[in-house]
């Protein structure tokens, strides 16, 4: 009997080709059998086995692999399922972005769902809160602290308040005196207009007099 150079096993799946399952052993020309440690409802399929001889000539076996899921113990993880259900159907000489073009509706639900809010994280919590210390010197540095910070703001802010009442004193006595001199003024005309009113009344009355 001529040795065998080369044996491998494909399966494919209603005609499409895909891959092994990974807990498939053998399949070599070290161990020709295909021995499944463990079965999944994935691994059904139409199996080949496909042998190359040292004088050239090939032989190929084919067989069907059903498996009986009735009694088998039903897998509660869905993500899991949908592992294996996308591997039984990955087709091997598919390059990488072939394969994230066909997966990329189930990947942005795998990363929609695998997606956290950072804002909830302890991480995120911890940043913006102070951790508690009880202890009488650190207390003691807490309000020599936070009095210190409080009179240099309270400086700052009455210096700044002074000077807008300051400004807002200056703003009134000169708006006062602009009025002052306004009304001022206003009298001036008003005395003159009458001045002259009381001539003039006083020259229609009299004017030969005034002659």
């Amino acid at each position: 009997m001529p040795n065998i150079t080369e044996l491998k096993w494909t399966r494919s799946v209603n005609g499409t080709s895909v891959i092994v399952s990974e807990y498939a052993r053998g399949g070599n020309t070290t161990s020709p059998n295909l021995i499944f440690e463990r079965v999944k409802w994935t691994d059904e399929g139409c199996y080949k086995c496909i042998v190359k001889y040292s004088s050239g000539s090939m032989q190929t076996v084919e067989m069907k692999l059903y498996v009986n899921a009735t009694h088998m113990q039903p897998c509660r993880c869905e993500y899991r399922r949908r592992l294996e259900h996308w591997g039984s159907k990955l087709i091997a000489n598919k390059t990488r972005q072939e394969l994230l073009i066909e997966l990329e509706s189930e990947l942005k639900e795998i990363r929609k769902y695998l997606e956290l809010n950072k804002t909830t994280l302890s991480s995120s919590i911890r940043k913006r809160t102070s951790a508690p210390d009880k202890r009488k010197s650190s207390e003691r540095m807490g309000l020599a602290g936070a009095t210190f910070i409080c009179i240099v703001v309270g400086l700052v802010v009455l210096i700044d308040v002074l000077t807008i009442v300051k400004f807002l004193t200056k703003s009134i006595s000169f708006l006062n005196y602009k009025k002052l001199e306004r009304e001022k003024v206003k009298d001036k005309e008003i005395r003159a207009m009458t001045k002259r009113f009381k001539k003039n009344k006083w020259n229609n009355e009299f004017p030969e007099s005034t002659a």
